[in-house]
């Protein structure tokens, strides 16, 4: 998928909605995510947070409401600006 000229995303569609997850719960802070869950964006509200998140592994977090996303979720989520934060990675390595 392209955002702004740039490949944001790229893969098969079942593995991309397999390994994206939206977590909804009270207010915490997103450093304290497990390293393996990648904020893809996040919303606030009050006390009351929604993370898109981006994982290979179980979520076993009682603390988080966790949701499959849709496709056109998945399409938003990525036409959206990133996040700026430590736990986003980049979607696209060039190798040499």
């Amino acid at each position: 998928m392209l955002a702004d000229s740039r490949v944001r995303v790229a893969g098969k569609i079942e593995e991309l909605l397999a390994t994206h997850r939206r977590l909804s719960g009270l207010l915490r802070d997103p450093p304290r995510l497990p390293a393996h869950q990648h904020v893809i964006s996040s919303s606030h509200v009050e006390r009351h947070n929604t993370f898109i998140i981006r994982t290979d592994a179980p979520i076993h977090d009682p603390v988080w409401d966790v949701s499959q996303l849709s496709l056109e979720d998945l399409v938003l989520t990525y036409m959206s600006p990133p996040v700026a934060n430590r736990n986003h990675r980049p979607v696209l390595k060039v190798q040499r």
